[in-house]
């Protein structure tokens, strides 16, 4: 009989613990994205709508249209973050430097240092 591959439960983990309403529209859980901030009721990260912003030229009603969201979501998000500059900004350099690294990792491929032994 194959094993069959189970989904974990989170959810008795995170009824345990308490998120936090640091802003209007916004939440963080120590479970959910490593406790960055979200909008509410979604696992949408200021980040995201912050680099969607700065990145892609995005404008707030255009990134309520892709994520599917509410506009006033976004304008929350946008709240957040213009309090939380420093904070975000600095969130968005490590995303951006993990993404280098991991680009220049090339995983995949094998070191000739291996296929020589």
């Amino acid at each position: 009989m194959p094993l069959e591959r189970q989904r974990p439960d989170i959810q008795d983990d995170i009824k345990g613990v308490k998120s936090r309403t640091p802003a209007k529209g916004i939440t963080t859980h120590p479970l959910v994205h490593g406790g960055r901030p979200c909008i509410e009721g979604t696992g949408i990260k200021v980040t995201d709508i912050v680099a969607d912003q700065k990145v892609h030229a995005l404008g707030p009603v255009e990134i309520a249209e892709h994520y599917e969201i509410e506009l006033f979501m976004v304008e929350d998000a946008l709240a957040y973050y213009a309090a939380h500059t420093d904070y975000i900004d600095a969130d968005l350099e490590i995303n951006n430097l993990n993404d280098i690294q991991l680009a220049e990792a090339q995983y995949g491929t094998r070191p000739d240092s291996l296929l020589s032994r």
